[in-house]
């Protein structure tokens, strides 16, 4: 009997890095300083953040597919295994860019705190003096204060420093077109990392998603290009679980999907042939919620395929889905008209049913 290679196993892969919850945060700003400044000095071109997140979900997508049908020990075939492994290999490397990304862009978007004196106070019983006095006195405008934290990080470890960050986005004064609360979600996924609650993969997961006060966040001009209005395509059709389909057959789509992906997609295509469909349904894509509409992309669907019986539940589902939405909206609107008085616009009082003595 021939004996079992763990690393065969996608219980092996599945515990590699990208996957695990591992607590960063007692890591000190330092070596994450020294790190980031080491894979910059790598001289690694600025990744395009379309290819980077088809990258993520598709090889996500046909992990997904190859788990559904594997007990975690069985021995996996050779053409699986390379694709289990190739997707831990890649995706971790991805990780580590889009870790370095989101503490270099929520670091230097601190700059623009307008209540900084108070903040500091605030923040020295909370984080520590070092990292609360790292944000005084930053000059050299908007990279200033990032290369600062290259420089000459803060005496404190990385979960102090970015919960400070996130602290300041949710309690410091901004103004209208910095700061705030949208970057306190963003900083939230980076704090979710560090702290071990997101693992790698759960944190590329959802940086592709992330949006500040202005748009998608991939516009800062460091370790990725500019992002383009496709990746508001690419997330429609990721959250209808069409993107290896996309990959392989949207014009769009394919023209930010790397040769070396579309190898794995076509792979993928023959060892599963339901992953890769013949064409991405755009009705689908719409029925499920996509944020934009695409009209024309259905049309010429409709006239090269018609409506596909997938799209017809897709869409009666989407129906009862609204259906339902609405009803328990009226219902909740009715309780409150019940419960709640009136007395003019933007001003209520709770009814009180008064009981009387016998």
């Amino acid at each position: 009997m021939a004996l079992i290679d763990p690393k065969d196993t996608l219980a092996f892969h599945q515990s590699r890095v990208l996957a695990q919850h591992l607590d960063r945060s007692g890591v000190p700003c330092v070596l994450v300083s020294n790190a980031m400044t080491a894979f910059e000095k790598l001289g690694t071109p600025d990744a395009s953040p379309e290819g980077e997140a088809l990258w993520f979900y598709a090889m996500n997508h046909g992990v997904a597919m190859i788990a559904a049908g594997r007990a975690p020990l069985e021995p996996l075939p050779a053409w699986e295994l390379s694709f289990v492994d190739a997707y831990y290999t890649l995706l971790n490397e991805k990780a580590v860019r889009a870790f370095y990304y989101l503490v270099r862009i929520c670091t230097r978007e601190a700059r623009h705190n307008q209540s900084l004196a108070t903040s500091i106070t605030a923040m020295k019983p909370l984080f520590g003096e070092a990292v609360a006095t790292f944000f005084e006195k930053v000059n050299g405008g908007e990279g200033g204060i990032a290369s600062k934290f290259k420089t000459s990080p803060p005496n404190a470890t990385i979960g102090q420093f970015v919960k400070a960050l996130q602290w300041q986005f949710y309690h410091a004064k901004w103004s209208g077109g910095y700061g705030g609360k949208k970057w306190g979600a963003v900083t939230d996924c980076l704090v979710r990392f560090v702290t071990g609650e997101f693992s790698a993969e759960m944190m590329l997961d959802t940086v592709w998603t992330l949006a500040h006060n202005n748009g998608p966040i991939f516009n800062k001009g460091y370790l990725y290009q500019m992002y383009s209005p496709t990746i508001y395509r690419l997330l429609d059709v990721q959250r209808s679980g069409q993107i290896p389909t996309a990959c392989l057959k949207d014009s769009q789509l394919m023209k930010f999907t790397p040769g070396a992906l579309q190898g794995w997609m076509q792979g993928l295509a023959k060892n599963y042939p339901d992953a890769v469909k013949g064409y991405v349904d755009w009705e689908i894509v719409e029925a499920l919620g996509a944020v934009h509409k695409y009209p024309q992309d259905k049309a010429a669907q409709q006239k090269l395929h018609g409506m596909s019986p997938a799209a017809k539940a897709a869409q009666a589902e989407a129906k009862l889905k609204a259906e339902k939405m609405e009803a328990e909206a009226a219902q909740k609107a009715a309780d409150h008209a019940k419960n709640w008085f009136q007395v003019m616009p933007g001003l209520e009082v709770e009814k009180v049913t008064i009981k009387r003595a016998a």
